[in-house]
């Protein structure tokens, strides 16, 4: 009697615990589907458009990257310990001018302009347009009209700067050594060719990232881009810019100075205007701006 009593019970629990088991799963699969469905919604709402920097000096499919917009998670952006020269409020619009991939014979206009509304930049240079002397000359004029002249590389060669960490280092030595001569200051700041999450240095990347560090060199990706290697000109690149840095509060713009792009001096003047109207103050990057940085 007793055996039958304890079978019964054992009858009556099991199908209790599955039941109650499966309630459980079930419970734990809507919640989990629920959360997927809410983060494909945040996803979609941000609506911020990728940009890409392209080396137009290789061939399209060389150097492409995304950006992400500062409304992305917070993973890609990394702020720096120091305390910056200038430390605008989190509500306060700030944007900073970056030109990529010059100097060049036409870089001169583009300094006039920025003299003209008394805004400073940082030029993220290469030696692919000048000879040695007229670089140096050049590296010199920026600096001394109170911009930041910052290494980009000094061959901007995709395949031959990121075949290894020692060829990547060499690379910004020798563009550092140039700066070095033209300004009497080495450049603590750099920019990687393509961001710092180019596909091209991702087989090399944790030890080259730490490699940087290690130097004590700050890396600057940006959160904005003109779309001028792209192909977008005139009021398209305009709309394009004004769009992108308004859609953060701390805007660093990737902008090109270089041959192919100089219709980017034509449009700078609106940008400018425009980006006054819209209570954007303009500040210099330096090493000790919080960074942006796709990849840590």
């Amino acid at each position: 009697m007793k055996k039958r009593s304890r079978r019964k019970k054992r009858n009556v629990v099991v199908p209790i615990v599955v039941l109650i088991f499966c309630c459980i799963f079930t419970a734990m699969v809507a919640y989990g589907w629920n959360a997927r469905k809410k983060n494909v919604k945040v996803a979609a709402s941000k609506g911020a458009a990728e940009t890409v920097e392209v080396n137009n000096s290789e061939t399209s499919s060389e150097g492409e990257t995304t950006a992400a917009p500062e409304s992305e998670t917070a993973q890609t952006v990394a702020e720096t310990t120091a305390t910056p020269e200038s430390n605008p409020g989190p509500d306060e619009k700030v944007v900073y001018f970056t030109f990529d991939d010059g100097p060049w014979t036409g870089t001169p206009r583009l300094l006039d302009i920025l003299d003209q509304y008394n805004i400073k930049a940082c030029f993220f240079v290469t030696a692919q347009y000048m000879e040695t002397e007229p670089l140096k000359n050049m590296l010199k004029q920026i600096k001394d009209r109170g911009h930041n002249v910052a290494v980009h590389s000094l061959t901007h060669n995709y395949k031959k700067i990121y075949a290894s960490v020692d060829a990547f280092m060499s690379d910004y030595d020798a563009m550092d050594d140039l700066i070095f001569q033209a300004t009497g200051e080495h450049s603590k700041m750099l920019r990687f060719p393509g961001g710092s999450n180019a596909s091209y240095n991702k087989a090399i990347r944790p030890q080259l990232l730490q490699a940087v560090r290690d130097r004590g060199i700050v890396y600057f990706d940006w959160n904005s881009f003109d779309g001028d290697v792209e192909g977008k000109k005139g009021q398209e690149l305009i709309d394009q810019t004004i769009k992108q840095v308004n859609e953060n509060t701390h805007s660093i713009l990737l902008m090109h100075d270089m041959p192919s792009t100089a219709f980017v001096h034509d449009a700078l003047p609106t940008i400018i205007e425009r980006l006054k109207a819209d209570g954007y103050k303009f500040e210099l990057l330096n090493e000790n701006t919080p960074p942006r940085q796709f990849a840590k």
